[in-house]
């Protein structure tokens, strides 16, 4: 009896579009996190930052809404991931002796070649990241007559700390990686594979990746010996 070929979602390039339609879902995201984050710089001791995340709390419910949605997308991307990787290794029969940029159509560079690391890396980041300030200690300011949570403070008294501060720096370097390749090949996988748009696509993937993960390994490093305690 012949088993019945996968179709559909369930083909390594049904997975791939996911994967691609997960992580430019996810990188958006990033792009809107690091401009509230980015606020910190501002130098008004915080207002800007509180009432920026005031405003993102009032939402309510539509709040949730998007965050289950990220918490799908994150989950999807992940399962995907591994999927792919995982059916990659297992059709190829012989393994390589020797890397070396291919170039071209695939892009095969050291940031393909450790996505899955990468992937593995930020994927342990991201709860420690909603424990730390999600979840963290509860401060509470007052702005225009209205009490509030002081996240401000809460970020600069945990960016004092070292371990945080440069620990967190360092994560940024493993998301460069993963976004350099990975927004290259979120296009290439939903169809944008046509050789007269792949360099620009990769390099605006490349200049995406260093701006985003740039700006989150700025905002630790310049809090620790920039901004005092509130």
């Amino acid at each position: 009896m012949r088993m019945a070929k996968p179709k559909g979602w369930n083909t390594t390039v049904g997975k791939k579009v996911i994967m691609g339609l997960t992580g430019l879902f996810l990188v958006l995201y990033l792009i809107v996190h690091l401009a509230g984050n980015l606020t910190a710089f501002v130098p008004d001791g915080g207002r800007t930052m509180n009432l920026y995340s005031h405003t993102l709390h009032k939402l309510g419910p539509l709040l949730w809404v998007v965050r289950i949605l990220l918490l799908l997308g994150f989950i999807y991307h992940i399962v995907t991931g591994v999927q792919v990787t995982l059916r990659n290794r297992g059709a190829r029969a012989n393994r390589y002796a020797k890397y070396a940029s291919k170039g071209g159509p695939s892009k095969m560079t050291p940031a393909s070649r450790w996505m899955i690391i990468t992937g593995i890396l930020i994927a342990i980041f991201v709860p420690l990241h909603v424990n730390m300030f999600s979840l963290g200690p509860y401060y509470e300011t007052v702005i225009n007559g209205e009490p509030m949570r002081d996240i401000y403070r809460l970020v600069v008294e945990r960016f004092k700390e070292p371990g945080v501060a440069f620990g967190y720096a360092a994560f940024m370097l493993f998301l460069c990686a993963h976004l350099i390749h990975g927004i290259w090949s979120a296009f290439q996988s939903l169809g944008a594979n046509d050789r007269r748009w792949m360099p620009f696509l990769y390099g605006l993937g490349t200049v995406l990746s260093l701006l985003i993960a740039g700006g989150f390994f700025v905002l630790p490093i310049y809090t620790y010996f920039f901004i005092p305690l509130p």
